[in-house]
């Protein structure tokens, strides 16, 4: 082999470029699915029928409660249907086994509850160990804090607290990650950034955390769709520079909103595609798409007063995950499961990433 000085010196800037070049995304979407004990029966059914789609399943099982503890479990049904699910090969979402990962919370998103943690070193370091304890037993991937309905005061406790989480859950080989109530602005004067939003430093938790699951929906302000696509657009320009994409899970509601249009009063805050079915079926209704909003519309009559339900469909939902492709984010988080009109899972079929 004959020796080119030329050559040897391009070689090598390659070789550093490739090096040093950042990371732009994961090399395949990361689909994340939530269960809830408040819709178990339905989570299960849709969970049997479309795990080769799911990635990681996300139960809200756990709790933190009122003494400061850690309770909760899977129950033996869903867990016999995670068993199936891993030894059945069609269950394996591309040639990968299902990764089970909990969610804890502060019982009721009772804001005591969390404050009175965040106070106590003793208390945290408990939890913590049962945390590590019980992934361990229970084959978890590592576990999600779905802390909510902290006062906003309590943002460098809270911060400190997922940080100390973070580092034990780490040395044991577990996986940390956070779900974060959104937010646009630095500060404002409202229920819903000081005791929501206001509480989450959305860089100091990236910097600490395997991923963050940014709450993209239920706006405050919106009298129609829980998450349209300005609401959207504005919470991801303020976490820009703050959650790198490669540690942004994106979050997708499932749910609907319904109101009433005279008065305009908003009547439904969880609703679900089988009841949009069932009254497709039996009232008087009409159907659309707002681009604007990217979100679908129906209309319909009942004892004769006019009802709108604002909802997550097949076209809606392949909007969002093009916004997860463009912005080469790590993936998305969707709740819940049981409530989803099936179409997006067609979707999901034909999305690649």
């Amino acid at each position: 082999m004959i020796f080119n000085k030329n050559y040897f010196y391009l070689l090598a800037v390659v070789v550093i470029i490739f090096v040093a070049a950042p990371f732009v995304g994961s090399a395949s979407t990361e689909k994340i699915f939530y269960m809830s004990q408040l819709r178990e029966k339905e989570g299960i059914a849709s969970f049997k029928k479309n795990a080769d789609k799911i990635d990681i399943l996300a139960p809200q099982f756990y709790t933190v409660s009122a003494k400061l503890k850690l309770t909760g479990s899977l129950d033996a049904n869903l867990k016999k249907v995670i068993a199936q699910t891993l030894r059945d090969p069609k269950g394996t979402p591309q040639g990968k086994k299902l990764k089970v990962m909990p969610l804890v919370i502060n019982a009721g998103f009772k804001q005591d509850i969390i404050h009175n943690l965040l106070l106590s070193g003793p208390a945290q370091d408990a939890v913590i160990k049962s945390l590590v304890d019980v992934a361990k037993k229970e084959k978890y991937i590592g576990w999600q804090f779905d802390f909510e309905n902290i006062g906003y005061l309590d943002k460098d406790l809270y911060s400190a607290f997922v940080e100390k989480s973070a580092e034990a859950l780490h040395k044991n080989n577990l996986i940390m990650s956070v779900a974060a109530v959104s937010r646009s602005v630095d500060y404002e004067d409202t229920d819903a950034f000081k005791n929501w939003g206001g509480v989450f430093d959305y860089a100091r938790l990236a910097n600490a955390v395997d991923f963050v699951s940014l709450m993209t929906y239920d706006d405050p302000n919106s009298v129609g769709p829980v998450a349209s696509l300005p609401f959207i657009n504005s919470v991801l320009d303020y976490v820009k520079g703050k959650i790198p994409p490669e540690k942004l899970s994106f979050g997708i509601p499932l749910y609907y909103w319904g109101w009433s249009i005279d008065p305009l009063k908003k009547i439904t805050v969880s609703g679900t595609y089988e009841r949009i079915f069932n009254i497709r079926s039996n009232f008087r209704h009409s159907l659309g798409f707002d681009e604007a909003l990217g979100a679908s519309w129906l209309t319909y009559v009942y004892q004769n007063k006019q009802y709108k339900i604002w909802y997550q469909n097949k076209q809606s939902f392949e909007n969002k995950l093009d916004i997860v492709k463009n912005n080469n984010f790590r993936g998305f988080s969707a709740w819940v499961l049981g409530v989803e009109d099936p179409g997006i899972w067609v979707a999901l079929s034909d999305f690649k990433k």
